[in-house]
């Protein structure tokens, strides 16, 4: 029962298609972030969501790791690679898999969902690795980040929760 929750279902080529598909999604969405003056908003969290809920932590894990190392390596972020992030990628993806993977998606498995990824991942983990980068204070990034991270708390279940219930997303899970 355990590692068939941890894994997932196996791996059909069309599963393995429909991930690469979300992988690429993750990607897009992540490029279209609202800018704003502390943080960024950005939709990727719900394609991360979604490969979760879809196939499972371990998939949903390693498919974030591959969007990653993707978006790092080949297309570039500020400042370069950092396997710090690489490991929040698969965290995140991995901790929305424990809430989402054959489960029903309540507003409180939601809220949990993101609580957990905003906190641990985004807000400690996250700035962690910017301390390490920046040679600067943990408490200095922690105190800036949770500013943003207030409106993470609020706008990312209200999305999720409205996009896991939408009919075309909920068909397209009940075929896989």
């Amino acid at each position: 029962m355990f590692k068939s929750q941890i894994l997932g279902g196996k791996l059909d080529t069309r599963r393995v298609v429909l991930l690469a598909i979300l992988v690429a999604l993750q990607l897009v969405l992540a490029r279209f972030a609202i800018p704003l003056v502390i943080f960024r908003i950005s939709f990727g969290f719900i394609v991360t969501a979604l490969m979760g809920w879809w196939f499972g932590p371990l998939w949903a894990g390693i498919a974030a790791v591959i969007g990653d190392l993707i978006n790092s390596l080949m297309i570039g972020v500020p400042g370069g690679y950092f396997p710090g992030f690489t490991l929040s990628a698969f965290l995140g993806a991995f901790i929305y898999g424990c809430y989402f993977y054959r489960q029903k998606i309540t507003w409180l498995r939601v809220i949990l969902a993101v609580l957990t990824v905003v906190l641990f991942v985004n807000l400690f983990l996250n700035s962690w690795w910017v301390a390490i980068l920046s040679h600067t204070p943990i408490t200095y990034h922690l105190g800036a980040r949770a500013i943003g991270e207030i409106v993470t708390l609020i706008v990312h279940p209200i999305v999720l929760y409205a996009v896991m219930h939408f009919d075309p997303i909920v068909r397209l899970k009940n075929r896989l």
